[in-house]
């Protein structure tokens, strides 16, 4: 079962890389790099519903388990915050 994320929620992996979390609308998430996340830019990773991450359509070793909420938040992505 894959963990619940917090939407907005910033959160990091142990080799530093940090992510902002955005949940889709057919369940999962997208992951952004919180740089990308600021200039509307694409999403680095995507969860399936095992919770794996995936990069490009392919698995690698990295589940939502393994992501450490910093409890820092982004801040919106409306254009009209701009």
């Amino acid at each position: 079962m894959m963990q619940n994320l917090r939407e907005r929620g910033i959160y990091a992996l142990s080799d530093g890389r940090e992510f902002v979390v955005h949940a889709v609308f057919r369940g999962g998430y997208v992951f952004y790099t919180p740089q990308d996340w600021d200039v509307f830019g694409p999403h680095a990773f995507e969860s399936d519903a095992e919770g794996h991450l995936r990069w490009s359509g392919q698995s690698n070793h990295w589940r939502t388990e393994d992501l450490i909420d910093t409890t820092r938040t982004a801040r919106s992505r409306s254009r009209s915050n701009a």
